[in-house]
């Protein structure tokens, strides 16, 4: 049986990029409640010290975007250190496995909400993230893919579009306010000063907390 031409497509582009296929294990989604959406789980090694979780799926479906401009294509993805538990099934642990929860989550919002998602968005959560104080996730541009691959790794060739791969970041309380109010640079800004890395750290600085 051939794979849909959205997985087709993001395989390949990370044939291009991950030569070594002992670096990825798909966590395949055994039951799907409405289309298909595996994890791609991309161990850290010695040039990368960072765990990449990556969708494959949501750009099964087309975003109703407002704009041409915008990408009408996306998956998701989230960076993890490289001493996350992930090995031996540890990845199902209510404490681990909630990054992937999150992907698949909002990898779901759009079809779910009939809305879309892009850069800037942020999502609440009903209650924090596990074992985190976490309340909302923004999805971003990744930097660091950008640094350790090159800009196109974020943006795979799909037929006549593209598919592109935003990173999910999430956020306390008081950022997802000072986000609302002051918008998405503004933000950023307070994480460059904080020197902020996008690898997650369950126990960073709030940067709108003193």
């Amino acid at each position: 049986m051939s794979l849909p031409k959205n997985f087709e497509a993001i395989e390949k582009h990370l044939d291009k990029y991950f030569t070594n296929k002992d670096e990825i294990l798909v966590i395949d989604e055994k039951e799907s409640i409405d289309f298909h959406l595996d994890i791609y789980w991309i161990k850290a090694n010695q040039n990368r010290n960072y765990t990449l979780l990556l969708s494959n799926g949501i750009s099964s479906n087309q975003l109703k975007v407002p704009d041409k401009s915008l990408s009408e294509y996306i998956e998701l993805c989230i960076l993890l250190p490289p001493d996350w538990k992930m090995e031996d099934d540890n990845w199902k642990k209510p404490e681990n496995y909630w990054p992937i929860g999150l992907i698949k989550n909002l990898g779901r919002y759009p079809i779910k909400f009939n809305t879309w998602l892009g850069y800037g968005h942020t999502i609440m959560e009903t209650k924090p993230l596990c074992g985190t104080n976490f309340i909302a996730t923004i999805l971003l541009k990744s930097e660091t893919l950008n640094n350790d691959f090159d800009d196109n790794f974020n943006k795979i060739q799909y037929d006549k579009n593209k598919i592109e791969i935003f990173l999910l970041f999430p956020l306390y309380i008081e950022e997802l306010n000072y986000k609302k109010k002051y918008g998405t640079d503004k933000l950023l800004e307070l994480f460059a000063k904080e020197d902020l890395d996008e690898i997650i750290d369950i126990k960073r600085k709030n940067v709108c907390k003193t």
